[in-house]
């Protein structure tokens, strides 16, 4: 009797173990990296858009449309071009959502027209005087990984580096930078798309949180 349950134990183990494997290799492929190769992958150029703030993460309930057992972390964004229709997709390190249409906005136009000024453009951070700047425990940060078909390069920045007025040093040209106006720009598209409740989470791709 005593081998039979020490036969089941090893098994239940050896099944939570090989769950954890699974999901461990899942969350893999919700990494922004990981994301944007799959896209290099399929030889297509692309603008990787990256929001995440820190000490925020949400707990969605299992619901028709969330994923069971998942803290969101981040929203990452990918635009593309199609021959001459341009998309994004929204992930999370929860799953991947639909893919949806756009318009008014070409990402791989905006790439080739700006490589230089994107590649080139650094913000810099909030400073108060010559020696002084300032920062926070708890801001929020956009990530860019940008493909234009000839170079991939990444780029990042403090949302607090383009507040403050007159009292951050820094704020004229911090928000005079294409790499903000970008910024901006995707940042206006993915609100619209909120907005009209476009992104739908595609449930079949979310992470089994069987063993915890």
């Amino acid at each position: 009797m005593k081998n039979v349950i020490l036969l089941i134990l090893i098994l239940a183990f050896g099944s939570c173990a090989i769950k954890k494997t699974t999901e461990i290799k899942d969350k893999s492929e919700f990494t922004f990296a990981s994301i944007a190769e799959s896209f290099d992958a399929k030889k297509t150029n692309y603008i990787g858009f990256k929001k995440n703030c820190i000490g925020i993460n949400r707990l969605e309930k299992a619901t028709k449309i969330n994923c069971r057992n998942c803290y969101s972390k981040n929203e990452i964004y990918i635009f593309w071009n199609d021959h001459e229709k341009s998309y994004v997709q929204k992930f999370d390190n929860c799953s991947a959502f639909n893919i949806v249409t756009i318009s008014g906005f070409k990402p791989n136009e905006f790439l080739k027209k700006n490589t230089t000024e994107l590649q080139t453009n650094e913000v810099g951070g909030y400073k108060i005087n010559k020696d002084t700047y300032l920062s926070t425990p708890h801001s929020c940060f956009r990530n860019f990984i940008l493909n234009d078909g000839i170079l991939k390069y990444e780029k990042s920045f403090d949302v607090l580096d383009l507040t403050g007025g007159n009292e951050n040093l820094n704020y004229k040209i911090n928000n005079s930078l294409k790499l903000v106006e970008l910024e901006k720009i995707l940042n206006g598209i993915i609100l619209k798309l909120n907005s009209e409740n476009q992104f739908k989470r595609n449930k079949k791709t979310c992470l089994k949180n069987v063993c915890n």
